[in-house]
């Protein structure tokens, strides 16, 4: 839930969370598809950043956090994978 919480902030978008730990996938859809700004199925380290409103250090952190495979771009699956932990 905590990462969750950040990237909600993080995007800028404010939905209502339930008490559920497990997101919707229509709502980590829309939190990822709105750091995807070139629509392009993933998001890269620029697209996070520029969303990210918690400083660039913590934010480089977050993002290294959820790219699983170290390739500088996280597609849906492997965001998926860390936010319903």
């Amino acid at each position: 839930m905590r990462w969750y919480l950040v990237l909600l902030m993080a995007a800028g978008i404010c939905l209502v969370v339930s008490a559920n730990p497990a997101l919707s996938d229509q709502a980590s859809e829309s939190v990822f598809k709105a750091m995807d700004k070139d629509g392009d199925g993933k998001i890269t380290a620029q697209e996070y950043l520029a969303a990210c409103k918690r400083g660039e250090e913590k934010c480089t952190e977050d993002f290294k956090w959820f790219d699983r495979n170290k390739d500088g771009n996280v597609p849906l699956p492997e965001y998926e994978g860390k936010v319903k932990k």
